[in-house]
C-alpha cells in the first residue's frame, strides 16, 4: 500500500475537502480584497499602493526573521503574512507616514502572530493586534487623521503624502510630501461617524464647496446613501466602499471560505440594535469598518469559534459591543476593539459551548443551547 493511500488520523477540527488549505484560502482573501483595493486606489491615490508595499514588504521579512530567530520553519508561501500585512493596511487612514506603517506591520506579524507560536496559535486577529496597540500608543496621533475623497486632486495622484505633527498648526496636523513641503489645499477631514457622534453634519463642518461635490448630499446636508454605499467619504483605506466589499465577501462565501452565520449575526445584532434605538441605523450601518471587520476580520479560522452554536455567539457579541461603543464610548468607532474583546472571548466559548464529547457533561445552561444539523461532509475528491 502507498503512504498517499493510508489513512490519516489527527486531531478535530476536520477539513472535508482535499484543496481546502491555509494556501487556498489566504488566495481567497487577497482576491476577494482586491475590489475594495482597487477603488481605495481611485480615492485616495497612489498612496494607497505606497502603504499596501511597505506593510507586505515589512510582514515578509517580520515573518522570516522572527521564525529564523524561533528556529520555525519558513511558512511565507503560505501568504497568511500577505493576508494580515492588507488586512493592516485596509484599517489605516491613506495619508499614514510610512514609517508608521513598517512599526504596525512588525507588530501585527512579529509580534501578533509569530510571538505567539504562528498560524493556528495567535490568540488574536493579528491585524487587529497592531491596529489596536497603535490606537493605544503615542503613534495614534498618526493613524487618527482623515482627509477628504479625492484628496489628490491638490497635490498629484503619484504625489505621496504623509500626516505630520505641527505644534503650531490648528489640530497639530499637516500634510506634507515625501520633500517636507505642505500641501496647503489638504486638511483634515470629518469622517462620517465622527460627524455623527460631534452631532454634527456635513453643513456645520464645511464651509464652501463639499469635499465630495454637491451631488453626493442630501437636501438635509448630510452624505447621501450613495456616498455612503459607494465609497466618496472619508475613512480608513479599506473600509469606505461597501459596494466593494460586498463583491468580495460573496466571493469568499460562494467558494466557502469563510462561515456566513458571522458576518450575519454581526451586521444583524447592529441594525436590530441601531432599529430598535432608532439610533440612524442606515447612517451608521454603511459608516465606518463594520462590513471590513465582519466579513474579513472575525471570520478568521483561527481567532473564531469551532461549533456553530459558538459563532452565533461570537457574531452577536461583536454586533452589540460595536453598538455599545459607537453609543455610549467616546469614540465614534469601535469595530476594532469589539473583535478584539471577542477573541479573547473565543477561548471561553470553545472551551463551554462545544458540543460535549460522547460521555462527558459540559456546563449545563450552555449546553442547552440548540444544536443546529450539521450537513453531511462532501466526499473527497480523488
Amino acid at each position: 500500500m502507498k503512504v498517499a493511500d493510508k489513512m490519516l488520523v489527527t486531531v478535530s477540527p476536520h477539513l472535508h475537502k482535499k484543496d481546502e488549505t491555509i494556501q487556498r484560502a489566504m488566495k481567497d482573501v487577497l482576491i476577494a480584497l482586491t475590489p475594495a483595493a482597487v477603488w481605495a486606489l481611485v480615492v485616495f491615490g497612489f498612496n494607497v499602493v505606497y502603504i499596501l508595499a511597505v506593510s507586505c514588504i515589512t510582514a515578509a521579512l517580520s515573518e522570516v526573521v522572527m521564525r529564523k530567530i524561533m528556529r520555525r520553519k519558513p511558512t511565507l508561501t503560505d501568504y497568511s503574512a500577505m493576508v494580515t500585512a492588507v488586512l493592516f493596511a485596509f484599517l489605516l487612514p491613506p495619508t499614514t507616514p510610512l514609517w508608521v506603517v513598517a512599526i504596525g506591520a512588525f507588530l501585527a506579524v512579529g509580534i501578533g502572530k509569530e510571538l505567539f507560536g504562528g498560524l493556528g496559535k495567535n490568540i488574536f486577529n493579528p491585524a487587529i493586534f497592531a491596529r489596536v496597540l497603535l490606537w493605544f500608543s503615542p503613534l495614534a496621533v498618526y493613524t487618527t487623521k482623515f482627509v477628504k475623497p479625492f484628496f489628490w486632486k491638490a497635490s498629484g495622484f503619484f504625489t505621496p503624502i504623509a500626516t505630520s505633527i505641527n505644534e503650531g498648526a490648528v489640530g497639530r496636523a499637516v500634510y506634507k510630501t515625501m520633500a517636507g513641503n505642505p500641501v496647503a489645499d489638504l486638511t483634515t477631514a470629518a469622517t462620517p461617524l465622527s460627524l455623527l457622534k460631534s452631532g454634527k453634519w456635513l453643513p456645520d463642518m464645511v464651509a464652501g464647496p463639499t469635499p465630495v461635490g454637491a451631488t453626493w448630499l442630501n437636501s438635509g446636508g448630510k452624505p447621501s446613501f450613495w456616498s455612503l454605499f459607494i465609497g466618496a467619504k472619508s475613512g480608513c483605506i479599506g473600509e469606505v466602499c461597501i459596494l466593494a466589499l460586498l463583491i468580495g465577501a460573496a466571493y469568499l462565501l460562494w467558494r466557502r471560505t469563510i462561515d456566513w452565520r458571522i458576518p450575519v449575526g454581526i451586521i444583524g445584532t447592529f441594525f436590530l440594535l441601531t432599529l430598535v434605538t432608532w439610533y440612524h441605523p442606515i447612517y451608521n450601518l454603511f459608516s465606518g469598518g463594520l462590513f471590513l471587520g465582519a466579513f474579513f476580520m472575525a471570520t478568521d479560522w483561527v481567532t473564531s469559534p469551532v461549533t456553530r452554536r459558538g459563532k452565533w455567539i461570537f457574531a452577536v457579541g461583536i454586533g452589540a459591543t460595536v453598538f455599545i461603543m459607537r453609543f455610549w464610548s467616546l469614540r465614534p468607532e469601535g469595530v476594532a476593539i469589539a473583535i478584539f474583546l471577542w477573541n479573547i472571548g473565543t477561548l471561553v466559548i470553545d472551551r463551554y459551548i462545544a458540543v460535549p464529547k460522547f460521555g462527558e457533561v459540559g456546563a449545563k445552561a450552555f449546553n442547552r443551547l440548540p444544536v443546529l444539523p450539521e450537513p453531511a461532509p462532501e466526499p473527497v475528491k480523488k
